[in-house]
């Protein structure tokens, strides 16, 4: 078996396997980077001075010394460069926008909540530029929105005035920065999982119910989020059960919203049969969490009644897995091809 491509390949894997293994240690030798890559420490040490010149690595204090020469470590500058996330939420009836500013650890150091009173695709322009004045090394964008987008343009969201526009594109060439759009549902799924450490192999299933506007749901398989063919998956306010969502009545009644969120996970179980389903709604406390439970369990089989959880922090969910998402459209996606 060989490994081809060209040197210009090999020299950006290689250089991205360097900036893996420190960023992972955040602080390492060459002879450890070496050992992680499987690189040679020629290649390493000119790999890792590269990345000095560039200041995406620093020096720090030599390692402890085991009878020779103590070694040089170097460790990875996660504010060599930062993402900017913008993301919306609905809370106690107003449209709330998120701001924050993360390092290449997913850290916030800068955050700003405001009221939207007017959502229109120009709406985001004066916050992305006071945040790149102030953060020049800002490299990528990230929006988290409450809808649905299809080949970069939306056909779907909560905010009527940006359905039809190309959202992504206009700010890409607004800025010239890399812009991802992200449904909020999906974010906060894939933020609950990993902020607490969920199986990468389970089926979860992540619900949210507003007040304000119809629910929705992120959907994990396989340690992925599952969006469907044309990013519908999880619009779960579209399933035919005869629940008027928009209906504030509604969440006023445990004996009204108990049920019928009971509908929604033992249509989504039927289908998908997953690990856990997790719940978010300002309405929701851990005694309706149960009546649920129960509602669920009288209605599908025991050995397939999913662990029904309780997320308080949908903000913070939400957060986490749209900085996780940005960040990753930072990262080179190159790899090797075997051939025989």
């Amino acid at each position: 078996m060989t490994l081809s491509g060209n040197a210009l390949i090999m020299r950006e894997v290689n250089t991205q396997l360097v900036r893996r293994s420190l960023k992972d240690r955040k602080q390492a030798t060459k002879q450890q980077i070496a050992e992680d890559t499987g690189l040679s420490i020629v290649t390493v040490a000119t790999i890792v001075q590269q990345l000095l010149d560039s200041h995406e690595i620093l020096k720090v204090e030599q390692a402890p010394s085991t009878g020779g020469r103590p070694a040089q470590q170097f460790r990875f500058n996660e504010d060599f460069a930062h993402i900017l996330v913008l993301f919306t939420h609905e809370h106690e009836g107003k449209d709330l926008l998120h701001i924050r500013v993360a390092n290449l650890y997913g850290e916030c150091i800068s955050t700003g909540d405001v009221v939207l009173e007017d959502i229109r695709l120009e709406t985001f322009e004066s916050w992305i530029e006071a945040a790149l004045r102030e953060y020049p090394s800002i490299q990528a964008i990230g929006f988290g929105l409450p809808g649905v987008d299809v080949d970069g343009k939306i056909i779907l969201l909560d905010y009527p005035a940006l359905v039809g526009e190309r959202l992504t594109e206009f700010y890409s060439r607004r800025f010239g920065l890399p812009v991802i759009f992200e449904n909020d549902v999906n974010a906060a799924a894939a933020g609950y999982c990993t902020r607490h450490e969920m199986q990468t192999d389970a089926a979860v299933i992540y619900a949210y119910f507003p007040k304000k506007y119809p629910p929705g749901a992120g959907i994990i398989l396989g340690g992925k989020l599952y969006k469907g063919s044309s990013n519908f998956a999880g619009e779960i306010s579209s399933i035919p059960l005869g629940i008027d969502w928009l209906n504030p009545a509604l969440y006023r009644s445990p004996e009204q919203f108990c049920p019928a969120i009971a509908k929604v996970i033992i249509a989504m179980c039927s289908l998908l049969n997953p690990s856990a389903v997790v719940l978010h709604g300002s309405f929701l406390t851990p005694g309706s969490i149960e009546t649920i439970r129960q509602i669920c369990a009288a209605q599908i089989p025991q050995p397939s009644v999913p662990e029904i959880l309780l997320s308080e922090d949908f903000t913070g969910d939400y957060e986490a897995g749209l900085i996780a998402e940005t960040l990753a459209r930072m990262d080179p996606q190159i790899s090797l091809i075997q051939s025989a």
